[in-house]
């Protein structure tokens, strides 16, 4: 958080110095300057694949850590939030795909998706298929939709298929969106 932010509070916004002039801002205004860095969001039904190797090839490319990536099943019994990557594949093919392109995801965890995090992003895609998108996903039209398959499982062949595909549409997106 920018340091001038930290100034004192109330429930009605905060009080800044900018250029020697007392200002006031509005949590409204706050909230949207604590989001701004916030560029793009990439969902898919568990986070272990599709919307992990989009949020790393996306902040490869732009050099930065503006994207994130989340599931909309993620959470569940079966799919429980905060699951390590690197245990949740038989192979070593996806690590090793994304690794030879220069990106580390072994460690990342899984996290799910909230209603709230749609408005935090200036962009938004997602690649859930159904029946794991919720309606609310359905209904933003801010969201924009890929159709990246969710493979039953990940060899070699898979990874660098998938690979290749997310590569082309985040550069496609980057170069589109100037983001």
């Amino acid at each position: 958080m920018a340091e001038w932010l930290k100034a004192p509070h109330s429930k009605r916004g905060r009080l800044v110095r900018v250029s020697g002039v007392q200002i006031s801002l509005s949590p409204q205004i706050i909230n949207m300057i604590n989001t701004k860095n916030k560029k793009v969001l990439f969902i898919c039904k568990g986070n272990w694949f599709r919307s992990q190797m989009a949020a790393a090839i996306y902040n490869k490319l732009t050099n930065s850590n503006d994207a994130d990536s989340v599931g909309t099943y993620t959470g569940a019994l079966d799919e429980p939030e905060g699951q390590i990557l690197s245990k949740l594949f038989k192979t070593r093919d996806f690590f090793e795909v994304m690794e030879n392109n220069g990106m580390n995801v072994r460690n990342y965890k899984t996290k799910r998706l909230q209603p709230f995090m749609i408005a935090e992003y200036k962009t938004v895609i997602s690649m859930a298929e159904e029946p794991f998108i919720p309606d609310y996903l359905k209904q933003d039209k801010k969201v924009i939709r890929w159709n990246v398959e969710n493979p039953p499982y990940v060899d070699r062949k898979i990874a660098e298929d998938t690979y290749m595909k997310i590569y082309s549409l985040v550069e496609n997106l980057i170069h589109a969106n100037k983001i």
